[in-house]
Parts: C-alpha cells; structure tokens; sequence
C-alpha cells in the first residue's frame, strides 16, 4: 500500500512539474509575441509616419512619429526611438523649407540634439553618420554654414560605403562649401556627387534616385541664384525640374520647385 502511494505521488508531482513548465512556456511565448507584435504594430506606424511625410503630409506624419516615439521607449528599442527623431527632424524641414519660419529650423536642431544624446545614452554607434548629417542640415536652416561643413564632413567620414547615398551625403557638403566661402570646391563636389549616384543607381530604389539626384541639381541651382550666376542656375534648375515632374512620387520636390521659381524666377 505504502509503495502504491509513493509510486501515485511521484507520478503526480512529475505530471504537475510538466503541467507548470508548459505553462511558464506558454506564458513566455505569449509574451514574446505580444513583444514582436508590439514592435511590429510600432514599426508599421513609424513607416506610415515616413509615407505620409513623403506626401506631404508633415502634421500627420508628425503626430504618428510621437505615437511611435512612445512605443519604442516601452519596447525599450532606442534604436527605433533614434529613426523617429530623424524622421520627425525631417518633418520640420519641410515645413522649415515650406514655410521659412525659423522655429521649425530650432526645432530641427533639437532633434538632432536629441538623436545625439540618446545615441550617447544608450550607446548606439550605428547612426553617428546619419546623427552628424541631420545635425549639418539644422546648421544649414540656422545659416551657420562652418558647422553644416564640418558636420557634414564627419558624415561622410564616417559612411565607409561606396553607393548612390554618399552621393546623397557628398552634394550637401559642396552646398556647405560653397555658402562657406569654398564656391569652386563647392560646385564642383555637387556635381561630383550626382556622377556617384548616376553611377550607383543599378538595384537601388528609383524613387530615393531621383530623390537625391534632383535635390543636388536643384541644391547647386540655388547657391548659383543666390550667387547671381542665373544663366546657370536656370540650367541646372531645368534638370532638377526633369526629374521631379517625371516622378509624381517626388511632392517634396515638387512644392520646392514652386518656391524656387517664386523666390528666383518670376
């Protein structure tokens, strides 16, 4: 009888051990999907945020960049919390480059203050090129242009690939050079960087092509206007304007060619 008992209680504490292992494994996957799940949803809403600002759209995108920013500072990922503050950064960009109002040009600042400090915080390494180029463009909005050029510099230095994007980061240095006093430098970095995307375009996203192709031509228009060189500026002006009204994609660059003719042209 004794060994009948002990045989039935070490039979029911082996089934209760398993019964409580596959529950704490259910627990631990539930959790861990509800995890994925969340990062997941919060990932959707940051690229929505992206598309919408593409659009256009800089208020909307502004508000789901915020919804965003919390969900990452729950889910503890600080490197989604880093993409959100560039892209709320570019959000007052455009409505700096819309609008002129230098609040949006202090406020791009503080993001790339903010995107430093998190970085610094959490000790992320993988974004100090992008950190020092966002942080060269509110140097560039703020006309401080010896800080968008070294800024703008450590950005390239620190971006060891060779592809279309380094062109993307070379044109805005020689827009640094030459508001910078460095005018021949300058435009000749421009139109060096769109050789380099031209030439690195193969397998990469049209739309970020024509993106980084028409900002250069139409960046290096604009230092020329403002230089008094109109003859050309308009040249270069025309084949920013090619690529962009053969892209309806391109509404950013769209709405900037309406400011340039408005501040230069007509």
């Amino acid at each position: 009888m004794d060994q009948l008992f002990w045989t039935f209680l070490n039979l029911f504490l082996s089934v209760s051990m398993r019964i409580n292992w596959i529950l704490a494994a259910c627990i631990s996957f539930s959790v861990l999907m509800g995890s994925c799940l969340a990062e997941s949803t919060t990932d959707a809403l940051k690229n929505q945020a992206d598309s919408l600002r593409e659009e256009g759209k800089s208020l909307e995108a502004l508000n789901l960049y915020n919804q965003a920013l919390v969900s990452y500072q729950h889910a503890n990922n600080y490197e989604g919390v880093l993409n959100t503050l560039a892209g709320r950064l570019i959000s007052w960009q455009h409505l700096y480059n819309h609008d002129q109002e230098y609040v949006y040009a202090i406020l791009a600042r503080k993001e790339a203050e903010a995107m430093l400090a998190v970085a610094q915080e959490y000790k992320i390494h993988n974004k100090d090129y992008l950190i020092h180029f966002l942080y060269g463009k509110s140097c560039i909005f703020l006309k401080d242009y010896p800080c968008a050029e070294k800024e703008y510099r450590m950005a390239v230095e620190l971006y060891t690939q060779d592809n279309a994007e380094k062109g993307d980061l070379l044109a805005h240095l020689g827009e640094a050079l030459y508001l910078n006093g460095q005018k021949q430098q300058g435009e000749k970095m421009i139109l060096d960087a769109i050789q380099q995307i031209l030439s690195h375009q193969e397998g990469n996203d049209s739309f970020k092509i024509n993106v980084w192709t028409s900002g250069a031509y139409l960046r290096l228009a604009k230092v020329l206007f403002l230089d008094g060189k109109l003859e050309q500026a308009v040249s270069y002006f025309k084949k920013g304007e090619e690529i962009v009204l053969k892209d309806p994609r391109l509404v950013i660059r769209n709405q900037q060619l309406d400011i340039i003719k408005k501040k230069f042209i007509q």
